[in-house]
């Protein structure tokens, strides 16, 4: 139940529990919040990365993802943060697109807003080494990043991903889980996955969750003077 002093807000987490037993339920988070504070309901996107107004019940708990007192942190320049990525490309005569969307948080709803095949879409994952060296590995949107993969192909023992408040400390001209391949802090390796290599383009988040990069593959790996290698598993 939505107890009287919660006030929802987007970016809050819903949970509707399963009416039988065995039934895990659902999860999401609120992307925008509907009607007054008395009687509220909310546009969720779930986890499977389908959307749809949810009119809460006795079987919806909604839970803070964060503390309310991050409302004083600034805000993302949304402008700036694909500025980032647009500047490089266009200083080396790159030729790219970008493409607004509905807001995705995943790689294959982006692929679903965008109407492109999900095989053409990438994610970026930053992982990082013992040495504290991170790593921006480029995967395709159906599969996982091996992580033992990843450590063979750049020559280290082990790596570990970011946590989530490492990314926001580490790529703060960036959202949360938007990093691209390049572009923000210097230094970081870069590694393309070695099936995205038979895809003439690819189409990786700009940096935020509403508007999408697609330039050509070798083009990607020279911007981001990456390495091709085999680092994702389904």
């Amino acid at each position: 139940m939505i107890a009287q002093e919660v006030h929802p807000a987007r970016g809050d987490v819903v949970e509707v529990s399963g009416r039988r037993v065995g039934d895990p339920g659902r999860r999401g988070e609120i992307v925008e919040v509907l009607g007054g504070a008395e009687r509220p309901h909310f546009i969720v996107r779930w986890e499977d990365g389908h959307e749809s107004v949810l009119y809460p019940g006795e079987a919806t708990t909604i839970r803070t993802k964060a503390p309310r007192k991050r409302k004083s942190k600034p805000k993302l320049d949304v402008a700036a943060a694909t500025a980032l990525l647009i500047e490089p490309l266009r200083e080396e005569g790159v030729e790219f697109e970008l493409l607004p969307h509905r807001r995705t948080v995943r790689a294959a709803a982006e692929a679903k807003a965008l109407g492109v095949l999900v095989q053409t879409v990438a994610k970026t994952v930053v992982a990082r080494t013992d040495e504290g060296r991170h790593v921006r590995a480029v995967v395709p949107a159906s599969m996982r990043l091996s992580l033992e993969r990843l450590a063979k192909a750049i020559g280290v023992e082990r790596v570990r991903l970011l946590t989530e408040s490492e990314l926001v400390s580490d790529y703060p001209q960036f959202e949360l889980g938007a990093v691209p391949p390049f572009g923000g802090p210097a230094g970081d390796l870069a590694v393309v996955d070695s099936h995205l290599a038979g895809c003439d383009h690819v189409v990786l988040e700009a940096g935020v969750h509403d508007t999408s990069l697609r330039l050509r593959t070798e083009d990607l790996l020279a911007i981001s003077d990456g390495q091709l290698a085999d680092v994702a598993t389904d």
